[in-house]
């Protein structure tokens, strides 16, 4: 059904869930739901009330004739009108003072007495709802209730000036400005009754709790999460449609038999799957666009003569795209092998492609980005049959619900950003044109790189403590329009688009406000003042050319007006990668790094030593001598004032956007931009080029490029740098936006970079990308994508600037703190806002924290999860800063990961073990139990589940001599460590090991055989052990004489009261502190970080010692008591609940009373009394909303053990130092001495 009175902003509900509403199709809408008895309709309730509405309407029509612009008939339209509406409907309303909130007066004209004082803002029918009065309240009427419900309990409001009624939902629980908005004056003068009984059934009294704490579970709120609901079944379904209507229509193409010329340019190589699915993209991206705005009314202009209203109507009957939709239901009229819809589609097309053509309907072309005459190729050359054609509308614009019925999409109520969640997924695709057919094969664009849509609610915060205190200073400036127009806003990862567009509204609507001086500006001016927000502030980079395509389609969407062309965006939305590529103009000084001259796999060992020395020889030469850079200062300035020129150039029309699109073109193409572009290449490619015989006279070292910067010769690299700068999209920032970088970067970042384990960057992106990685963002080793994003976006915002990201929560923890958090707080980077750990909403299975920094001074509230703290810390909390704790002597060589094995084939199960001890005993001189993570915690003895071939570090030819154990070794590890590695498209790299080097070389050797560890553990009586990633940290003790997986650490230490101490709360809080996690809730132990960095007591007690072993012996005794592992005992033992009826009750009792023992003795080891431990059930703010509660000390005196355990980490590390300078300084003497009295000797 077509809503004619109804209008939709935002996401407060859809047309879906009102038309199901319409038709009695969904829950509450039972009499007894609306206060009636079960043999009373509803229908006949609403057919009263419109009977009785139409006679007030018309007495009210007869009092408004009378209005004037001075009295606007609010008594009148109060009395005559609204009240005895809403009383119809169940509300008793009653006139309302105004009521002071935060120090803040609202006068809202009446309230619903019976519905806990709900609040109605009745106005005159002469007074807009979005304007204020000039000499009336503060606010519009519109904006007085969303400000009034925004700051209390209530959900909803109503504000209605008789002519127009809105229903007002809470914006701070919505991603952008709602409501729902009823044309009272037209359903009545026009009769649409089916309208009026919708509004019956959605705003009833009965639809509002009678106590607004309980609004959440109210009718109305039912229907408003139904809509978000079904609004996410609407893009799952979509999206596979969306799948399959590319599929079609490119596969209908190829197989069309007229066209040839398709075809044959596959055969001839003159275009790639990738081109040609990038025309089908685009092409379905002009569908849609062109969807959204017919159904938004945005192709004509608002105000129409009589010939322009009969050239509109013309077209929606006869060109528009949804005409080609509505044939979807009327398939048995067409005949599915002529091919004149696609005819038809094509020239819809051409009417916003060329001017000449469109002007005829009075259409101005749109004829820039999307709908440049060339960006579908050859497509308009071909020719579709009807079948085809009809299918893929059929995917575009139905979809089937859960009961098996056909919905119709509404495009009119699809948010823009939504269209990210829809066709994002197209971007994870790789297309294949093989034999004829077209297909898609899951590429690594996004997926492997970790990149996730991102929710509106993780989007809204990274704004609000961010670009609010932007535009809050902007707004204070002499000129508040053009100082708004001013800040620069970037997404260094766009992808579809969806944080710029939220970055867009958010400065479009306060300039919208200041233009109109309107609470609530129209539409009309919105959309304009968004147009010109995003043609002068937003900034966005991808690495994938799909999704800048995706990011600009929804920008030109979301500031579309009718009659206006698409903004030029090619130079503020670009493809590149952004951490790979100079920030800065000045680091041209830098020259070549010797880092890159590093034996990486292919690499020649000569070629890179030679080219290393010579580079080194060069920059210790030239050390004293600054590059000059006046030979391309001046190309710098030259291209700025060209820029400045260029973004003074009008894009009011298809000719002016042409113009300024061949201006762009020549700009970056002319010599002064590719000179600056090939130097910034040079110094980077130098780590991608390999180094070989083949490519030594490509490679450039410092001497070299000294030369090309301060003398302007030509580079002599025969292109190989521009070639390998294209090819890994290397991003220069100060050359890619000049305009930026001459005001000293971007006022905010905002974004969701992708986030991929340092463990997997060299496996997507190889060795090069790393190691350049390492170099350009030092000290920094292999860590989480993210963290090199955090470190490149701090070098690009300027002083004063903020920015604000999601990350894997891990950036707050371990190296990738320490080369990224660290060292930003270290460089005037303030946190001024942090989430420290959620669940990202929807299916991706991560945890994220939001972060945000602000670059220099900060002096408003820090806000760490939602509570305001004195400071935050790269930790992620509020503690004092004392730095970061230390390797300690006294630890070193105590602390072991297992073994890595490496190959499944190696492990054995019990039986075969045996079996193989049983054929032949030797075979015992190499088969172990083998002990991991689950043995450890899930099983009550911990005994080891399987068994494991163990060659040691043998050469093959004595592993040969164990025949029976090497043959498996060879049948089944040896296949997967000699595998070949795979190129971008899948074939194997014959000759190039997928695995580093020993791995397949030594194939029948552990990955990491840690000889260490166990020469370390072979004189002991018992080692240590816990399993590395786990929910509890819980110490066990093990036998020696077996391996240990890579998934335990152990720890050489043979004491109980070393096993008191590393089980007791005081580490365990240390360990959480200076390790990482798996999600929020599984710690990642780090023996290097949490071990060797622990400041053990000077000494201990023997009642340490037996706390200690009765701790052990206590949870073993309970463990086989129960028949429960150590994890599941843990649970119980953190159950805050746990009733005195449960059989666990009194031994749980007794565990956390000896817990508390060993705590408060090994306190008094430290000689720490005075802090109260208080144990009790608290909340560890680190871990899951879900699972947080543990039995454990207070959280104060954890902030104080943390500060003295971290200061005494120092002490212990300072004495270290010094004793082991002191020892040096008696060796040379001793040596020293030594030589003298030994001289004589020599002659």
């Amino acid at each position: 059904m077509k809503l004619t009175t109804i209008n939709i902003q935002g996401n407060i509900f859809t047309s879906e869930i009102l038309e199901k509403i319409r038709q009695d199709d969904i829950s509450f809408q039972k009499p007894q739901d609306f206060g009636l008895k079960p043999n009373e309709q509803v229908r006949d309730e609403i057919n009263n009330a419109w009977s009785i509405l139409n006679t007030h309407w018309q007495i009210f029509k007869q009092k408004r004739s009378s209005f004037s612009q001075i009295d606007k008939g609010i008594s009148e339209t109060r009395k005559y009108w609204i009240v005895p509406f809403l009383n119809l409907l169940g509300y008793e309303v009653t006139l309302s003072n105004a009521e002071i909130v935060n120090g803040k007066s609202y006068a809202i004209s009446h309230r619903a007495s019976n519905k806990d004082d709900f609040p109605i803002h009745i106005v005159g029918s002469e007074q807009s709802m979005d304007k204020r009065a000039e000499s009336g309240p503060r606010l519009s009427p519109h904006s007085l209730i969303q400000e009034y419900i925004n700051s209390t309990e209530h959900i909803y409001g109503f504000v209605t000036n008789g002519n127009y009624f809105r229903v007002l939902r809470d914006a701070t629980r919505l991603s952008r400005l709602s409501y729902l908005e009823f044309n009272l004056e037209q359903m009545m003068e026009e009769g649409h009754y089916a309208e009026f009984a919708i509004f019956y059934r959605l705003i009833h009294a009965s639809r509002i709790n009678d106590k607004k704490e309980d609004g959440k579970d109210s009718f109305l709120e039912y229907y408003h999460n139904e809509a978000l609901a079904s609004g996410s079944r609407i893009r799952e379904r979509l999206s596979v449609a969306v799948e399959n209507s590319i599929l079609t229509l490119a596969n209908g193409l190829l197989s069309q038999q007229e066209n040839i010329g398709l075809r044959n340019a596959f055969e001839e190589g003159t275009l790639s799957a990738k081109e040609y699915y990038l025309h089908i993209l685009r092409s379905v991206y002009r569908i849609l666009f062109l969807l959204v705005i017919e159904e938004r009314n945005l192709i004509y202009k608002e105000r129409l003569t009589e010939s322009e209203k009969k050239l509109k109507e013309i077209y929606y009957l006869y060109y528009s795209i949804q005409r080609l939709t509505y044939l979807v239901n009327k398939v048995i009229y067409i005949d599915p092998k002529k091919t004149d819809l696609w005819q038809s589609l094509m020239t819809t097309f051409r009417l916003f492609e060329d001017s000449q053509y469109g002007k005829e309907l009075g259409i101005n072309s749109l004829s820039s980005g999307l709908f440049k005459q060339n960006a579908i190729g050859k497509i308009d050359t071909t020719t579709l049959n009807n079948k085809d054609v009809l299918t893929v509308f059929k995917s575009l614009v139905t979809f089937e619900n859960e009961n098996k019925q056909t919905i119709r999409v509404n495009y009119a109520d699809l948010d823009v950003e939504e269209f990210g969640s829809v066709y994002g997924g197209l971007l994870e695709f790789e297309p294949v044109v093989e034999n004829g057919e077209f297909r898609f094969k899951r590429g690594d664009d996004r997926s492997s790189s970790g990149s996730h849509y991102t929710p509106e609610e993780l989007v809204k915060p990274l704004i609000s403590y961010s670009l609010d205190y932007i535009i809050a200073n902007k707004i204070k400036e002499a000129d508040p329009e053009k100082a708004l127009l001013s800040i620069t806003v970037c997404d260094v990862a766009c992808g579809s688009g969806h944080i710029l567009l939220s970055a867009s509204r958010k400065i479009g609507f306060e300039l919208a406000r200041l233009r109109s001086n309107e609470d609530q500006p129209t539409p009309s001016i919105l959309r304009s003042a968004i147009r010109d927000v995003i043609k002068n502030c937003i900034y966005g980079v991808d690495l994938n050319p799909l999704a800048v395509e995706l990011c600009k389609v929804a920008l030109w969407l979301e500031a579309h007006d009718p009659g206006e062309p698409l903004n030029f965006l090619d130079h503020h939305i670009k493809n590149g990668n952004a951490i790979v590529g100079l920030a800065h103009y000045d680091e041209l000084q830098k020259g070549i790094a010797s880092e890159a001259f590093k034996t990486l796999p292919g690499d020649e060992k000569s070629i890179v030593s030679a080219l290393k020395k010579r580079n080194d020889a060069d920059r210790k030469l030239q050390m004293s001598e600054l590059f000059n850079l006046n030979s391309v200062d001046g190309d710098l300035i030259d291209i700025q004032k060209s820029l400045d020129k260029f973004n003074q150039m009008p894009e009011d029309t298809s000719e002016q956007i042409e113009k300024k699109g061949d201006v762009y073109r020549d700009l970056t193409n002319g010599k002064k931009w590719h000179r600056l572009k090939q130097l910034a290449n040079l110094q980077v490619a130098q780590f991608f080029i390999p180094k070989t015989t083949e490519n030594k006279e490509k490679l450039t070292t410092h001497s070299q490029y000294q030369t090309y910067l301060n003398s302007g010769n030509d580079i002599l690299d025969n292109g190989e740098s521009m070639a390998i700068a294209e090819n890994k999209k290397f991003f220069h920032w100060f050359l890619e936006f000049p305009e930026v970088f001459q005001q000293g970067g971007f006022d905010c970042v905002l974004g969701n970079p992708p986030f991929l384990g340092g463990q997997k960057l060299s496996g997507n992106y190889g060795t090069d990308f790393l190691e350049y990685l390492k170099y350009t963002y030092k000290p920094i080793g292999a860590v989480d994508l993210v963290t090199y994003f955090f470190r490149r976006i701090f070098d690009v915002i300027k002083l004063n600037g903020f920015q604000s990201l999601i990350s894997t929560n891990t950036i707050a923890q371990g190296s990738s703190r320490e080369g990224g958090l660290d060292i930003i707080c270290s460089s005037n980077g303030v946190i001024n806002h942090a989430i420290r750990s959620m669940k990202w909403p929807g299916q991706a299975a991560v945890e994220v924290s939001l972060i945000t920094i602000h670059k220099g001074e900060w002096k408003s509230p820090f806000i760490l999860d939602n509570k305001s703290v004195e400071r935050i810390t790269a930790y992620l909390d509020d503690s004092e800063v004392l730095g970061k704790p230390m390797p300690l002597m006294s630890n070193k060589g105590k602390s072991f990961i297992g073994s890595y094995v490496l190959g499944m084939g190696f492990v054995l199960s019990p039986d075969k073990a045996e079996k193989l001890i049983k054929k032949d005993p030797r075979n015992k001189e190499v088969l172990f139990p083998y002990l991991n993570g689950d043995d450890l915690n899930s099983n009550p003895e911990q005994k080891p589940s399987r068994w494991v071939i163990n060659f040691f570090d043998w050469d093959e030819e004595k592993a040969k001599t164990y025949p029976d154990c090497y043959e498996i070794i060879e049948k089944l590890v040896k296949p997967e460590r000699q595998r070949w590695k795979k190129g971008n498209e899948g074939d194997e790299i014959v000759g190039t090991y997928a695995l580093r080097k020993p791995l397949p070389q030594k194939w029948w050797i552990y990955g990491e055989k840690r000889p260490a560890l166990y020469k370390a553990i072979s004189e002991l009586d018992q080692v240590m052990v816990l399993n590395r990633h786990a929910k509890h940290l819980l110490i066990s003790i093990g036998k020696n004489n077996i391996v240990f997986s890579e998934a335990t650490v152990l720890f050489a230490l043979n004491t109980f009261s070393e096993f008191a101490i590393l089980n007791s709360s005081i580490h365990e809080i240390w360990a959480w502190k200076n390790s990482s996690t798996m999600g929020a809730a599984t710690l990642r132990y780090s023996a290097s970080r949490a071990f060797e960095t622990f400041p053990f007591p000077n000494k201990t007690c023997q009642l340490v010692e037996d706390l200690g072993l009765d701790l052990y012996k206590l949870r073993m005794e309970l463990m086989f008591k129960y028949k429960i592992g150590l994890t599941d005992l843990q649970n119980i033992y953190h159950k805050r609940n746990l009733k005195s009826d449960s059989p666990y009750f009194d031994d749980i009792i007794l565990l956390r009373e000896l817990q508390k023992k060993t705590d408060w003795l090994i306190m008094e080891t430290y000689a720490w009394e005075d802090i109260q431990l208080q144990h009790d059930f608290y909340a560890m703010e680190y871990l899951p909303e879900n699972d947080r509660i543990r039995f454990t000390i207070h959280p104060q005196a954890r902030r104080e053990i943390l500060r003295r355990l971290l200061l005494l980490n120092h002490q212990l590390y300072t004495e270290e130092a010094s004793r082991n300078v002191k020892i040096k300084l008696n060796s040379k003497k001793i040596n020293s001495k030594k030589k003298e009295n030994n001289s004589p000797k020599l002659f």
